[in-house]
């Protein structure tokens, strides 16, 4: 599964969240924000996707591509 990085990123500048900030709301180490935010990264679950979504208040399927 792969992550539509560009909308969470428009999503984090809507909201004026870092990467941080994305970690401390879905209640995770911010290191691993930036490692599953990385272009490279292929171990993405149905459930990182649920978490991100729910930390930005959107829907998990606008979030992959």
């Amino acid at each position: 599964m792969k992550l539509h990085l560009e909308k969470i990123d428009r999503e984090l500048k809507r909201l004026g969240w870092s990467k941080y900030k994305l970690g401390e709301m879905m209640r995770v180490r911010h290191q691993w924000v930036y490692q599953i935010l990385n272009p490279n990264y292929k171990g993405t679950t149905l459930k990182t996707v649920t978490k991100i979504a729910t930390a930005l208040d959107c829907d998990p399927k606008d979030l992959i591509i």
